[in-house]
Formats: structure tokens, sequence, C-alpha cells
């Protein structure tokens, strides 16, 4: 039973592996493109002079630029250089005396593309009107997660006035003065069906009477925490679980650290039972062991059906003489709903847009910033701690204790051997892809942190305990 149990568990691993390689492969759509115009050094490459018209190169020297927002939700790190070259009959194609607004459509990747420039009249004027308004953005403010709103910030807008002079309008006014211009129409990140996603949605931004549209993404991305998008797996796991982190993180400051330890805590020691259950039949396995070995010796080379019949029966009668329940190898199978519901509660709480995201506002601990992933140095420190905890934890797990050693050395089998050395290997990936993904969510990599280090003094103390019941049942035996 101890060997079908490390089969499926190994089964479980390469079905993971599987999986996760199946996620990588595939190939995000790009949702939306969206154009930062070019701007330019005193803003030459947004307005020209009359005898310029014919020979506009707003596209050189990197000044046009536009996001690929995937719908995969990924965070592109810099925005696509336009290296093309620019329509020769842009909209409109002829600029009168009085100047005038020219637009460029430009096909990427099959989707369209446009940007304008502004041609100045002929003759110097002096006129304040404002005749377009231009944006550079930066990728945090097109590019959103499901649960998210509109943000502005980082946002830079430019005013084109008539006589060609330029108005820095982030600049110009305050952060909240220049937030007020624009208006999401009261978009609702939550639809009939749960947080929206993969969708675009349009924003208007209004200055001295002039509009100007744009559009931004709504991606994928995890779903944040809350009753107005839960799933059945959400309401009997993960939002209690989260309850019970934004409890404790609201007692401590609002401290998203305090809340992932005292989960942990609580979390593991409640599984607990499940673990001293496995623990409790590993022992009566390596007690009945030498009888188990002495039956498969008996009838190793009798296959006829009523031997094999024969071989069950003793069997089942060792497992009912040493209290050993067969389905007790599902025991550590219990485990994994609570610890899945622990993994996505502790990525998915913090997110904006869920029930929680306010209780454990306060991310920061010991200077590193639990909302983040991917965060360089620090990062790459927090998922070579996990890996250094869960490497120890591997290794202290996989130590026999004494009466297993001695049951071994007067019973070597070589398929158990390969069996270990198998799942030695398995252990070694799940470390591997433990520190992979901790370097994606500084709070997944403080969790198992703090998983491990509870597990490690779990361990060492359910060892302590085994070895004296384990002396128990062995003189039982020998008395009974």
């Amino acid at each position: 039973m101890s060997k079908h149990y490390k089969q499926l568990l190994f089964i479980v691993m390469i079905f993971f592996l599987v999986f996760t390689l199946a996620a990588c492969r595939k190939q995000p759509n790009v949702g939306l493109l969206v154009v930062n115009s070019p701007y330019g050094q005193a803003g030459e490459k947004l307005v020209y002079d009359y005898d310029q018209r014919n020979s506009i190169d707003a596209h050189r020297n990197e000044d046009l630029t536009y996001w690929e927002l995937l719908d995969s939700g990924v965070v592109p790190k810099d925005a696509v250089v336009y290296e093309g070259n620019l329509p020769s009959n842009p909209v409109p194609t002829e600029i009168g005396p009085e100047g005038g607004i020219q637009t460029y459509f430009i096909m990427v990747d099959g989707k369209e593309i446009s940007f304008s420039i502004y041609i100045k009249p002929e003759v110097d004027i002096v006129d304040d009107e404002i005749v377009m308004i231009a944006f550079r953005f930066p990728v945090n403010s097109v590019l959103y997660q499901q649960g998210q709103r509109f943000k502005p910030e980082g946002i830079e807008a430019y005013a084109v006035q008539k006589d060609g002079n330029i108005v820095e309008i982030h600049n110009e006014l305050s952060e909240t003065a220049f937030a007020a211009l624009f208006d999401d129409g009261n978009y609702d990140p939550v639809g009939s069906s749960g947080f929206k996603n993969q969708i675009s949605y349009g924003v208007s931004f209004t200055y001295e009477g002039f509009t100007k549209e744009f559009e931004v993404y709504v991606a994928g991305g995890e779903r944040p925490v809350s009753t107005k998008d839960a799933k059945f797996f959400d309401y009997i796991l993960v939002i209690p679980i989260a309850f019970l982190t934004q409890l404790f993180a609201s007692w401590f400051g609002f401290s998203f650290a305090v809340g992932i330890l005292l989960t942990t805590i609580v979390v593991r020691t409640l599984a607990w039972p499940i673990y001293a259950k496995t623990n409790d039949m590993s022992l009566k396995m390596n007690i009945a062991q030498p009888e188990l070995q002495r039956v498969q010796q008996k009838y190793a080379h009798r296959k006829d059906p009523q031997s094999q019949q024969m071989m069950q029966m003793e069997t089942i009668a060792i497992y009912k003489k040493h209290g050993i329940n067969i389905l007790g190898c599902l025991m550590p199978l219990l485990q994994m709903p609570i610890f899945i519901a622990m993994y996505n509660v502790v990525r998915r709480i913090s997110l904006e847009g869920g029930m929680y995201a306010d209780q454990v506002r306060n991310t920061i601990f010991l200077g590193i910033d639990l909302s983040k992933g991917n965060d360089g140095l620090i990062g790459m420190i927090l998922a070579g701690i996990v890996g250094v905890t869960m490497f120890l934890l591997q290794r202290i797990s996989q130590k026999k204790p004494s009466y297993v050693k001695n049951t071994y050395k007067h019973n070597q089998n070589p398929q158990a051997e390969q069996t270990e050395k198998t799942m030695k290997y398995v252990s070694y990936f799940m470390v591997i892809m433990m520190v992979v993904f901790s370097y994606q969510s500084n709070a997944l990599a403080l969790y198992w942190v703090f998983g491990n280090i509870y597990s490690l003094g779990q361990t060492i103390f359910n060892r302590k305990l085994n070895e004296k019941k384990h002396e128990r049942l062995r003189q039982q035996q020998l008395m009974g």
C-alpha cells in the first residue's frame, strides 16, 4: 500500500508538471494596441510648421511607440517602437493656409492604430484655442487586471493650441485636478457573470471644453477574493480562510504579513490530525512490513487466480491484525484542498476589487512589499529562502527513523528502493518549482517560508512521538 501511495503521488506530480508546461506554451492574444503620441523634444514631433507638411518624420528617433496589451495580463517591459514607414496619404491629404490636424492610420499585426500631428497656419498668429490633445501613457494606466479601476497616474497630456503652442496639462495642474479631467463612464469591474476581463472600455478627457477619448484594456489576471465572483471552492474554503487572514491582519495594523503568519499556523494546526493519521498508518505499515514481505515471497512464483486470491486474503488479514485501513493512503490527499485554498488566499486577497483588500492594505514587511512579484534581488533572496527551508524539510522528512532503518537492513526490497529514489527526484523537482513560483509573488514566498518552518517543527515533533509509539507497538506485538 505504501508503494501504491508513492506511485499515486508521483503521478500527481507529473500531471502538475504537464499542466504547468501546457499553460506556459499557450500563446496570448493582443487585446488592444494603445499609441503613445510622438512628442519629442519641445514638441517638434507633435507640431510642425506649414512648410514642413510634406516631410513629416514623427515616427523617427523612437518617438512613435505603442503598447501591445495582451489578454494574459502580462505587463510588457517597454513600449514597441514603430519602425515602419508612414502612409503617403494621411487624413486629410491637404492642409490649408489655416493649418490643421493630419492623422495617420497604420496597420500593426492586423490591428489599426492612428496618431495625429498638427500643422501650424502659414502665417504666425496668436491664438490659444485648443485644436488637439495628445497622450503618452505608462502601461499601468492602460492595462488592468480584473477587479481594477482606471487610474490616471503617470499619463502625460498635451494640449495643442491653434498657434502651435503646447500646454503640458499634467504639469500645469495638481494631481487631484488633473485626475478630475478623466471620466471612465462609471465603469463597474463586476458584470452579470463576475469580474469583467479581456475587454476594453473608453475613457474621456475634457480640458477647457475640448474632449479627447482613448481606450484601456482589462486583461485576465487572477480573480480578487469576492462573493461577487465566487465559485463553489471559494465559498467552502477560500473565503473562510480569507476572512481569517483579514481578521488577524486587522488586529495588527492591517499587516498582510501577520495575517499570513497567524493563518498559516491556524490552518496547518487544524490539518495536523490528518498529518498524524498518515504517520500512524506509516508506523503500522512498518511494523507489518516483515509479515507482508513473507506473504509476497510465499506467492512470488504462484500466479494462478486461486493463489493470488489467497495472497489478497492473507494480506487483508495482516492489515486487520495491525489496524491498517486500506483507505488510509488517501489521507494526505485530504490536505491538498486546504493548502490549495491557502495558496489562493495569499495570492488573491490583496488584489484590488476584493472584499478584504482594504483589511490587508499594509503590505510592507521588513522593507519588502508583499504586493510585488518578480522583485529583482529581493525576490530572488525570498525565493532562495523558500528553497533552503523546503530542502531542509525534504531532507528531514526523507531521513528514516531508526526503526525503519532496522527493518530495511533485514528486508531489502529492490523495487522499494527504486520507488524511494524516484520520490527523492520528485521532491527535488518540487523544491525547484516552489522556488520558481515564489519569485512570482513576494506574498506567496513569505507564506511558504512560514509554512516550511512550521512543517519542520511539526516533522521533528512527530518523529519523536513516533519513535516512542513504534517501540510501544513493537512490544505489544512481541507480547501478543
